[in-house]
């Protein structure tokens, strides 16, 4: 198997990650533009917020929601007392 030695060179000129090895040494893997590598924080800044992580799909668990239910709750229950 050949290796292409442009991308070798490109490789070895590039800055490498800013993170570090438990042992101490550098990481060697190439940065991007963040100073970190794809391993080391690059790629994702976590999961989306809110109705666009997907899990989001009924409104069940929203205020409103939660609120009407503990009203039915205490009406069903008849310990609504002077809450009309």
């Amino acid at each position: 198997m050949k290796r292409d030695l442009t991308s070798v060179a490109q490789i070895n000129g590039t800055t490498h990650c800013e993170a570090r090895t438990r042992a101490g040494a550098p990481c060697r893997a190439p940065a991007m533009s963040n100073g970190k590598c794809r391993l080391h924080g690059g790629l994702s800044p976590g999961p989306p917020c809110g109705a666009a992580n997907g899990r989001y799909v009924d409104g069940y668990w929203t205020i409103e929601a939660i609120e009407e239910r503990k009203f039915i709750r205490l009406l069903v229950k008849g310990t609504l007392g002077n809450k009309l």
